[in-house]
């Protein structure tokens, strides 16, 4: 699939299943496979992203079996596809058997995203299933994982290779510093290294000092964990690692301004998906890739009539906030906030 070795659209296989654990660089490897088809035809009219989950199977056939307009071949990624039910995976697996020669159906299970536990398990029962046998027969299957040999090694070369990607070179300080302060998490990795480049500026090597001064250290991404719980509407979660902020000595009128943010980004990328992909998304939002991504699974779980509504319950918290109170200014605020949660999770 990559560009390296396959430099026309007419050389894809008609199969490929993507899995593993390391979502970004399934991402990555989607991405390069879009360049390629944009390189060739029009993607507009022979490209198709669907949640096989939401969809369900006879939607994703159906586009599969879509004469492509104006070109050779056409793409489809259908997502989520371990989700199926077996009946569904069963169904799918018959087309596998006499795919559509026109087009290239990329089959893509369920990745864990920053912060979701592994499964192991998981990655064995995707190998177990019917449609990944299929596919691994007809077209490809792909996985992307670090696996646990080696895995230091194989994240040191990835990172130097982000850098390289930029046009620097970063010292053996700066990378052992970065991967102490970040963690091992590639999405956080990513944004930490986009960061560190901007910083930089047109100055070529990173240093050990370049990476304190812009890395926030990852004891300290618990409001964006506190943020993506809400956005998940997960409750308990999201109360325990409020109360945990609020002993920690987070600032009450920082947590609402950065959740007020994440809402309005899920609303706008809610509005969006409708009819455009994730890079256009990323580009006019100017957020990276894998943010959109977040923000479309988060905005599955509020309908548009649900995000008015929370936007009134910001409004209110925001005049609330603001208001005079015989209760400690600290205490009082937070109070306020506990409600906007409770009544945003619902």
């Amino acid at each position: 699939m990559s560009p390296k070795r396959i430099e026309s659209i007419e050389k894809l296989k008609n199969v490929y299943f993507l899995y593993g654990d390391e979502e970004l660089l399934m991402e990555e490897a989607l991405d390069r496979l879009r360049q390629l088809l944009s390189s060739e035809v029009d993607p507009d009219f022979n490209l198709e992203v669907l949640d096989a989950s939401e969809v369900g199977v006879e939607h994703v056939i159906d586009s599969a079996e879509t004469v492509p307009l104006m070109s050779p071949r056409r793409l489809v990624i259908a997502r989520e596809v371990d989700k199926l039910s077996r009946k569904e995976q069963a169904k799918l697996a018959e087309y596998i058997e006499s795919p559509n020669p026109a087009t290239v159906l990329v089959l893509v299970a369920h990745f864990p995203r920053t912060g979701e536990q592994r499964d192991a398990g998981g990655i064995r029962r995707i190998e177990g299933s019917e449609i990944f046998r299929k596919a691994r027969e007809v077209g490809d299957t792909l996985k992307f994982t670090f696996g646990q040999r080696g895995k230091q090694q194989k994240l040191e070369s990835w990172v130097r290779d982000e850098f390289e990607k930029r046009e620097k070179k970063v010292s053996r300080e700066a990378e052992d510093a970065l991967l102490e302060m970040v963690g091992r998490e590639l999405r956080d990795l990513e944004d930490a290294i986009e960061r560190i480049c901007l910083y930089t500026d047109d100055r070529e090597l990173i240093t050990g000092k370049d990476v304190e001064q812009v890395v926030v250290p990852s004891a300290e991404h618990g409001i964006f964990e506190f943020v993506d719980a809400v956005a998940d509407r997960r409750r308990d979660l999201s109360l325990y690692l409020f109360n945990r902020l609020m002993r920690q000595g987070e600032s009450p009128l920082r947590v609402f301004n950065l959740l007020l943010r994440q809402f309005r980004l899920i609303a706008r990328v809610k509005s969006l998906a409708v009819n455009h992909d994730y890079q256009q998304m990323a580009k006019r939002l100017g957020v990276p890739p894998f943010l959109v991504s977040k923000c479309i699974q988060q905005a599955k779980r509020f309908s548009a009539e649900r995000l008015r509504s929370t936007f009134l319950e910001f409004k209110q918290a925001q005049v609330e906030l603001h208001s005079s109170s015989y209760m400690n200014e600290r205490e009082y605020q937070g109070a306020i906030l506990e409600i906007l949660i409770t009544r945003i999770i619902g």
